[in-house]
């Protein structure tokens, strides 16, 4: 039966080791690889100055033997027996001034003359035959070498030729490497030690610098646990400013993981505004199209009722007023799609359609439309300029905007409003359009949301003049679409739209 895989990357995340037994591994390692080199390199300084104080005691040593008496006598062990043996008429061995354990031995052809040692106790001994062929391989007058003479242990021997002799003297090893023993012990106890100091006071320093970086981390678990699918874009969690500050690295990741919440929390917002938005603009949108569907629906059960023909022709007519309304309303959302997909696909999208347009003729015209279309009103068309004003972009849509403003001045002001509609060019290669009244002041808390669909400046505002609520959305996302921007100021006695947009080449 296979295991999940979320178990199994969880048991390969435990056999893990963590980042703070890592460092105190890696410390660990290089404080005993730097305590073994020091520790060797000590050993073996330490040890060449020992051999070279022994070789200077064994020069002294080699000096007196040379000095020594040369009386003839055979050697102690010249009978052939192997065994060491007291030789208390040898004075020879011994003499003043050597040390115990001292083995001196003097070579005449080849062959043992003299040779010994007295040990602590002021006992001479003998040598053995292998301890004499052993001297007797030490070459004369050469550097000392070590030499083994059995249960004697390791010795430094060193050989020198006089009057024809080879005397040998040889000092015992054993102290210089008890010496050597004892320093590497010490070496070890101390290198033991001071790695168990250093690892315990390094596992709590890493372990206190890691703390914040371990907060941060709760900071993330604790915003993975967040349900984000309900799109609430409250996340409490972030890093504490006493944690960016702890160092630069914990710094560097909890300024990054704030941002990256802040980025998250933003997005949230977004989206749920816009899923707002879009209930709400489903449900204005159904409201709109309902009530002329209901209109339609009524007025075509009473044709059926209906025998008049006179009647009949009436509500036809008032039929194909309201498919006309509904088929306008479909028209400008699918504009309004169109602009929102063109937006989203590239912030600097131009229009579907880029063409010079003289927006000079297209305001002259569309302000004669309004005059006969609304006479109670009293027009000003003010062109400032002696050449026609042209702007890139699309000639239907920017005829909408002028449209779209005009009716809206018309729509919602009463009979007798001074309509000004002014042209001119500004700096900055702009062309400004403006559409300024007299009428009544838009409210101020609907300002700020008059662009946005459906909204409506009074209660059912609209819906009295037989609008959409649209209009003025689409001059701003058409105006947006040709890079150039709309604003609105009203207050008593002045309600003015401007329209600032990039001027032709």
């Amino acid at each position: 039966m296979s295991r999940p895989a979320g178990a199994t990357r969880a048991s390969r995340r435990s056999r893990v080791p963590s980042l703070r037994w890592r460092i105190v591994a890696a410390v660990a390692l290089l404080l005993v690889a730097t305590n073994v080199v020091v520790g060797a390199v000590t050993v073996v300084a330490f040890r060449g100055y020992l051999v070279d104080r022994l070789d200077a005691e064994l020069a002294t040593a080699a000096n007196r033997t040379i000095g020594g008496p040369d009386d003839g006598r055979p050697p102690p062990s010249s009978s052939g027996d192997d065994s060491e043996r007291p030789d208390p008429d040898n004075a020879f061995i011994g003499a003043p001034g050597q040390a115990a354990g001292t083995v001196v031995a003097i070579f005449r052809d080849g062959e043992l003359v003299l040779g010994g040692y007295t040990d602590s106790e002021g006992q001479q001994h003998g040598l053995t035959s292998a301890q004499r062929t052993a001297l007797a391989a030490v070459d004369s007058d050469r550097d000392p070498v070590a030499v083994g003479l059995g249960k004697l242990g390791t010795y430094r021997a060193q050989a020198i030729g006089h009057d024809g002799d080879v005397f040998v003297t040889a000092l015992p090893l054993g102290d210089l490497d008890a010496a050597i023993a004892r320093l590497l012990l010490v070496i070890g106890i101390v290198t033991v030690v001071g790695l168990l100091v250093a690892a315990w006071a390094l596992a709590l320093l890493v372990r206190r610098s890691l703390r914040p970086l371990e907060r941060v981390a709760a900071v993330a678990s604790d915003v993975t646990a967040l349900d984000l699918e309900r799109g609430d874009p409250d996340i409490p969690g972030r890093v504490t400013p006493a944690d960016l500050t702890a160092n630069r690295e914990v710094g560097q990741v909890g300024t990054a993981l704030n941002r990256l919440l802040g980025h998250v929390a933003r997005a949230l917002t977004v989206r749920r505004d816009a899923e707002s938005g879009m209930r709400t603009f489903v449900a204005d949108a159904s409201h709109e199209l309902r009530t002329p569907i209901a209109t339609v629906r009524a007025y075509a059960e009473l044709t059926a009722a209906s025998s008049d023909v006179d009647a009949m022709h009436r509500n036809v007519e008032r039929i194909g007023r309201e498919a006309v309304r509904m088929g306008d309303l479909v028209d400008e959302l699918l504009l309004l799609a169109r602009l929102d997909t063109a937006a989203m696909s590239s912030a600097d999208a131009p229009p579907a359609v880029v063409a010079p347009v003289d927006l000079t003729s297209l305001v002259v015209e569309a302000t004669m439309d309004a005059r006969a279309t609304a006479p109670g009103h009293r027009w000003t068309l003010q062109v400032r300029g002696d050449h026609p004003l042209v702007v890139p972009g699309d000639e239907a849509q920017l005829r909408r905007v002028v449209t779209n403003l005009l009716a809206n001045a018309r729509t919602h002001t009463p009979s007798g409003t001074a309509v000004v509609v002014s042209l001119q060019r500004v700096a900055d290669g702009f062309v400004r359009f403006v559409v300024a009244n007299d009428g009544p002041p838009i409210p101020a808390e609907a300002l700020p949301v008059l662009f946005d669909r459906f909204t409506r400046g009074e209660a059912s505002r609209s819906r009295e003049h037989g609008t959409s609520g649209l209009g003025l959305a689409i001059v701003r996302a058409v105006v947006s679409a040709h890079g150039g921007s709309v604003r609105v100021a009203s207050e008593p006695g002045r309600t003015a739209f401007t329209v600032d947009l990039p001027a032709a080449p």
